[in-house]
């Protein structure tokens, strides 16, 4: 529904205009009193500025008071957890190393046994039979496999079936051997 309040061509009604001629209902305002309340407002933000940066001092203060005193408790924690450590790794290097000296004689002894044993026994066909079959077979195998790679057939397909002929006859040898050992050459 059109304004029909409105002059015709103007977009909005004229502003309600103040009347210069009524100055009795404006309230003077004393300057001196302004610069009192201003002032007094001052001190007291002054006073408060003062008051929060004392007590930022303090709790400051306080905060590194008990960051000093927590770091001197970890220093001290840390220093005697080390010290716990390093007599720990003494007496565990101590057990290891007479354990490995142990294990040390103990490997020796095994080795001059097995020594001693080839030893007593170099004369036996078994013995003699085994070291010829490792030598040919490794020469035969290894002259194989440089003549296929020089060729360049030489692939891992090749390789694998190569190796599980190795492992075959090592597996057949073994028991053959023990079987000779037991039955027909028996060891000294």
């Amino acid at each position: 529904m059109p304004n029909t309040d409105m002059p015709s061509g103007s977009r909005a009604p004229a502003p309600p205009s103040i009347d210069g001629s009524s100055s009795s209902s404006l309230v003077d305002i004393d300057s001196e009193h302004l610069k009192y309340v201003a002032s007094d407002k001052a001190s007291e933000a002054e006073e408060k500025t003062s008051e929060a940066a004392q007590k930022t001092k303090e709790k400051s203060s306080d905060y590194a008071q008990t960051t000093k005193e927590k770091t001197s408790e970890t220093s001290q924690y840390t220093k005697e957890k080390a010290n716990e450590l390093a007599d720990s790794a003494g007496t565990n290097y101590d057990k290891a190393k007479s354990s490995a000296s142990k294990n040390s004689k103990k490997a020796k002894e095994e080795m001059k046994g097995a020594g001693q044993e080839l030893s007593e026994n170099r004369d036996n066909p078994v013995v003699i039979a085994n070291g010829i079959l490792i030598v040919t077979g490794g020469a035969a195998l290894g002259y194989g496999a440089y003549t296929k790679h020089a060729a360049g057939e030489l692939d891992w397909k090749l390789a694998g079936i190569w190796a599980g002929v190795v492992g075959a006859v090592a597996v057949g040898d073994y028991y053959l051997s023990q079987y000779l050992f037991q039955n027909k050459y028996p060891k000294k």
